[in-house]
């Protein structure tokens, strides 16, 4: 019953089958799965009380059988015999530009990257994918700062132990 429960809040907060529910926050969903139970008590009550609004067709019983009863393929299945080939780029272009709104440009040069490394047998490091941006001297500089000042804060706390140390042996015990 737990599990069914942590699912619906997951569904109750939006994942990726359906859209979340304006208004409702972590919290709110915790309390509204504690007082209700499960999902189809909650979406009672939201209708009922008109205090939040359902988005338009949520199909909250399929997420949650998508959860419950995923569809999964052993590794030597036939439809599980994945090969990389090189990029389809007008195929990427007329979805990704077209369907989805990307770039042109980016879409294209991305095609190319990938092409130039699928002829290496080494995968790239991530690292690769990034622009590294050089710091202007000002940024050096603050930075630089900023050590030198968690370095001096160090000494003084290290100093103002040891002076502390140093009264505490120096009081004879018992005394005020």
């Amino acid at each position: 019953m737990i599990t069914v429960q942590f699912i619906d809040l997951c569904i109750l907060l939006g994942c990726d089958y359906v859209d979340p529910i304006k208004g409702i926050g972590p919290t709110t969903a915790l309390k509204l799965i504690r007082e209700h139970k499960n999902l189809e008590g909650v979406v009672s009550y939201i209708q009922e009380s008109g205090k939040y609004t359902l988005p338009e067709d949520w199909p909250y019983q399929d997420a949650r059988l998508l959860f419950l009863e995923p569809e999964v393929r052993s590794a030597d299945d036939p439809e599980c015999d994945f090969k990389w080939d090189v990029p389809d780029d007008e195929g990427l272009v007329k979805y990704l530009v077209e369907e989805k709104g990307f770039n042109e440009d980016r879409v294209r040069g991305g095609a190319a990257r990938l092409k130039r490394s699928s002829k290496s047998s080494q995968q790239s490091r991530l690292d690769g994918f990034f622009k590294q941006i050089e710091r202007t001297k000002e940024e050096q500089e603050k930075l630089k700062r900023k050590k030198e000042e968690k370095v001096a804060a160090k000494k003084k706390a290290k100093r103002e132990k040891e002076k502390e140390k140093k009264v505490a042996t120096a009081k004879p015990r018992g005394a005020a």
